[in-house]
């Protein structure tokens, strides 16, 4: 039972945050099409350069990112599809039984902190919140279905903003797929993405335009994000990984792949000798293959062996997968490094909370729940890989 204040009045005086995600909106995108809602969001408020996603630059591990301050390499969503091998148990996005079950959730999403706070909460679409993370749910939340209209769910957002106040969330957060669709399918510089980004900033402007006409119009901050960026993937530009490793005497029986795409995490089964000899065969001009401990440290996988006992990332443009008889990759993906500049995504905010006309450089991603916490007012925060730094100067 998540406790509540004895009186509603101190919630009422609460700024409210609207945080949404649109998923896989590169951070020139801004410049390039000049979307008119974005635009007014970043002249009312603030923009960041670009926002630096998590490795791997993925949906899932970032949105949980986002929400919770930590790397996925701390919280423990590593990857769209990864492999656990104390529960020898795979998480996959597409499993609804996996994405609902609290026990591959580490860390404390913001929506938890809310609800702790005795702050409601309310989540269309967004990675975790349908499962009870510490035996705690946002107060509303939507089970994800892309089929789901844009205006369906901003004006089930504007709805939610309607509520009575004792119901009323302070914490909303909202999901947009449709940049993340196009540029997959039809590569990030076809003249497709235009429309796709056209199309978010429609339902962006929608509700807008709600909130404007809300009562709650001055104590409503928006948040807009996004969890990676997109680059081009060409089908000439593939990296066959059992071809490599059989073709070094190693045998694949029993290992253990990640998904195909950027990064492909492989799991031995503890054999190590097995895992250096599939090192060896792996290292080659378009990818560089880690041990887990020999990871970057700025990717803070934590040791956790959910990241793989071995990982291989591609060059930027080249794509992992197992077979050859493997689909051949999209014409755009994500997931490399997340230094690499077209892995950056978006972070811009307007509200009571921000200050007009703020500029700050590139931020992490990490540092957006310690952002979302200060609008918010909460306290009882959990210790987190992000702080506000840079963002300080963006609120008032």
């Amino acid at each position: 039972m998540v406790a509540r204040p004895a009186t509603d009045a101190p919630v009422r005086s609460r700024p409210y945050v609207v945080l949404i995600s649109f998923d896989g909106f590169r951070h020139d995108y801004l410049d390039r099409y000049r979307p008119p809602a974005f635009a007014s969001v970043a002249t009312r408020g603030m923009r960041a350069t670009a926002l630096i996603p998590s490795f791997p630059s993925k949906t899932f591990p970032n949105h949980y990112t986002l929400a919770t301050g930590l790397s996925p390499g701390h919280h423990g969503i590593a990857a769209n599809a990864f492999h656990d091998p104390v529960r020898r148990a795979w998480y996959r996005v597409g499993d609804s039984i996996a994405v609902r079950d609290a026990r591959w959730y580490g860390g404390e999403p913001i929506w938890v902190t809310a609800e702790r706070n005795g702050v409601r909460s309310a989540a269309y679409f967004w990675p975790g919140s349908e499962a009870a993370i510490g035996g705690v749910r946002p107060s509303r939340f939507v089970a994800y279905d892309g089929t789901v209209p844009n205006a369906r769910r901003v004006d089930a957002v504007a709805g939610w903003l309607r509520l009575a106040p004792p119901v009323r969330p302070h914490l909303v957060l909202l999901y947009f797929s449709d940049v993340d669709d196009t540029t997959h399918r039809h590569g990030p510089d076809a003249p497709n993405t235009a429309t796709a980004v056209a199309s978010v900033d429609r339902a962006l402007q929608r509700l807008l335009d709600s909130i404007a006409v809300s009562p709650l119009r001055d104590s409503v901050n928006v948040v807009l994000v996004s969890d990676h960026g997109m680059t081009g993937t060409p089908a000439t530009q593939v990296i066959v990984v059992s071809d490599l490793l059989r073709g070094a005497g190693v045998d694949t029986t029993g290992i253990l792949f990640g998904d195909n795409g950027p990064a492909m995490s492989l799991w031995f089964g503890g054999d190590s000798a097995r895992m250096h000899r599939a090192k060896a065969a792996l290292t080659t001009p378009h990818a560089a293959t880690y041990l887990r401990r020999d990871a970057p440290a700025r990717w803070r996988l934590g040791d956790n062996p959910r990241m793989g006992d071995l990982l291989v990332v591609g060059e930027l443009g080249y794509t992992l997968k197992r077979n050859g008889t493997d689909p051949d990759p999209s014409a755009g993906s994500h997931g490399y490094d997340p230094a690499l500049p077209d892995m950056r995504g978006i972070f811009l905010s307007a509200g009571p909370g921000v200050r007009p006309g703020s500029h700050v450089p590139a931020i992490e991603n990490v540092q957006v729940y310690a952002f979302l916490a200060a609008l918010l007012r909460l306290d009882q925060l959990p210790a987190v890989d992000g702080a506000l730094g840079v963002l300080q100067s963006a609120l008032r």
